[in-house]
């Protein structure tokens, strides 16, 4: 190396090395703040996406309890309606075979319809009251979560509407005839005339049941289609959540090295400045 060349080079270095490395900081500094903004905002959007699916996924399961709940209930409430009905259709087919005979004469429409339609009422009006319950939960608006459920559902649930509908007038009927009971030797007897309709009443408590039962199948059917289509859901949203968070470091990681070139472009452009003022101070 020449003394010359060597003398300009220490003299130039020492009227730019503070600049330079003033220049490098600024350069560096800039880079890195850049790069954090840039990074910030990336995770801020995708965390946005990422909190609204997780909002739904907080939803979802939820509504999975309830239907959890409301799936796990349906077998009791089938149970107890079978077991009252079947109780007293055996019941009275004691008392119709006794009927004709000597001692069916113990027995009249009191105890083979009034006594079954009075303790069939407090079953059927709380199983309208559950299965109405229900209905109003499978008809909702989302058609996501009602994949794959056959629409005749919604048609068949109305007959329980119908069916309450018709229920509530013959429960009307029976406190009227309640209110007109008379006292017999400090007993309230119901009219024997009025005896007669409670086995039209009897009859059409029987269908109501068969009826609840049919809808209750149907209801459970519903809700587990239901509760499947809002678990494949939630992995759905699961996979969604991976994938954002597999864009967002794939994006901050680009925006990295992407700024980092910029950065050292600008340095090489800064190196080839200060060559040419070498150059030319020499």
């Amino acid at each position: 190396m020449r003394y010359r060349f060597l003398f300009n080079f220490l003299k130039i270095s020492l009227v730019t090395k503070g600049i330079n490395k003033i220049n490098i900081f600024l350069n560096l500094a800039i880079f890195l703040s850049i790069f954090a903004i840039s990074s910030t905002l990336i995770s801020i959007y995708y965390e946005s996406k990422i909190t609204d699916i997780e909002k739904k996924i907080a939803k979802n399961d939820t509504t999975l309890d309830v239907l959890s709940a409301s799936t796990l209930s349906i077998p009791t409430k089938v149970l107890g309606l079978e077991n009252i009905s079947n109780d007293i259709k055996k019941n009275n087919d004691i008392i119709n075979y006794f009927f004709y005979s000597k001692v069916g004469q113990l027995f009249d429409e009191y105890e083979l319809y009034y006594r079954p339609v009075i303790h069939l009422s407090n079953y059927l009006s709380s199983g309208f009251t559950a299965i109405k319950n229900f209905e109003d939960f499978i008809n909702i608006k989302d058609d996501a979560m009602l994949k794959n459920v056959d629409e005749k559902v919604f048609e068949d649930l109305k007959q329980n509407s119908r069916n309450q509908e018709e229920f509530l007038k013959i429960r009307n009927k029976i406190d009227n005839d309640h209110k007109e009971f008379k006292l017999d030797r400090g007993i309230k007897v119901i009219k024997p005339e009025s005896l007669k309709n409670y086995q039209n009443y009897y009859d059409t408590f029987i269908i109501y049941i068969n009826d609840q039962l049919h809808h209750y199948s149907i209801i459970s059917g519903t809700l587990q289609k239901i509760y499947n289509n809002i678990k494949n859901d939630n992995l759905k949203n699961f996979e969604e959540i991976s994938k954002n968070s597999k864009e967002s470091k794939k994006f901050i990681i680009f925006a990295f090295f992407f700024q980092l070139i910029i950065f050292i472009i600008v340095q090489a452009m800064e190196i080839i400045t200060t060559r040419r003022e070498i150059q030319k101070i020499k």
